[in-house]
């Protein structure tokens, strides 16, 4: 199966004001159609929802003044347009790369349109030219999504899960869905009614003693241990000096989602459960331990 490699980020629907909203900064080389654009826009925030996420897309430079959770930087390369096909028959291995520094992975991604329109152009040129740019769009949404899952998750570690994956073929790229058909259970659960947060990037005071309780109560303790300090069934969750945020442990649920579920199967255990509104709790327990 023809392959290219990709080191990728990602974005979300409007997701719960529990786990904050996300700031995507986006500068291209050159503006891209309009429906491009909103086709990555909407395909790298529904890849984004099971973590909750919200995302909100701004353009750089910009003169907001808005307080987001988290912030993520994309720099689009090249031309991200379905035009001209047979003029970018090239492409690069590399389609898109989040920055590391010191082994931290840092808030700021690369998309190169150009390769991409080269390793998905004889796909697209089977499609009817009025849909060419939104399955462009589609397929670099889905790169971008791979990069904000490393930069949100604030890990360079691949997982199995569809967008998770380190490289990508053409027909996962363009395809109209990338569901592999596995049990679409979400660990991170919408709250079911609550008012919602003030403003942007507003944030309550978490509770580490209900953190406590939601994280027994959820499932976690039974493979992670009351305290987080990890057993034969899961791994620690201690870090010192290493604190979680709301985001990262939402990204890191729905990274993990998957594996975790058919573990509490095998294991013969209900699966893990968080509500969104019980995170920040979560978060604060979890960064009590690591102090």
């Amino acid at each position: 199966m023809n392959r290219a490699f990709c080191c990728l980020l990602l974005a979300a629907l409007p997701g719960s004001s529990q786990v904050g909203s996300t700031a995507i900064y986006t500068q291209f080389q050159h503006e891209p159609p309009k429906a491009v654009l909103s086709a990555i826009q909407v395909e790298a925030s529904a890849l984004m929802a099971p973590a909750g996420l919200r995302l909100q897309w701004k353009t750089l430079p910009s003169t907001g003044s808005d307080v987001s959770t988290a912030v993520a930087v994309v720099t689009f390369q090249g031309h991200c347009s379905a035009a001209n096909l047979s003029t970018q028959p090239q492409w690069e291995t590399r389609l898109g790369w989040s920055h590391i520094s010191d082994g931290e992975v840092l808030p700021f991604a690369g998309i190169d349109c150009d390769s991409i329109v080269g390793f998905i152009d004889k796909r697209l040129l089977a499609v009817p030219s009025r849909e060419r740019d939104q399955v462009l769009g589609r397929a670099i949404g889905r790169v971008l999504a791979h990069e904000f899952d490393h930069i949100f998750a604030e890990t360079r570690d691949h997982k199995n899960r569809d967008m998770d994956q380190p490289d990508y073929s053409v027909e996962e790229l363009v395809a109209p869905s990338i569901d592999s058909g596995a049990a679409n259970r979400h660990i991170l659960r919408p709250a079911a009614a609550g008012p919602a947060l003030a403003g942007p990037g507003a944030a309550r005071a978490g509770s580490a003693r209900a953190g406590a309780s939601a994280f027994a109560g959820s499932g976690c303790s039974a493979c992670h241990g009351a305290h987080g300090e990890g057993s034969r069934r899961g791994p620690v969750l201690h870090a010192a000096g290493r604190l979680f945020s709301t985001v990262m442990l939402a990204t890191r649920l729905a990274r993990a989602e998957q594996r975790m579920c058919q573990r509490a199967v095998a294991l013969k255990l209900p699966p893990p459960s968080l509500e969104e509104t019980d995170i920040q709790d979560v978060v604060s327990f979890l960064n009590q331990m690591n102090q």
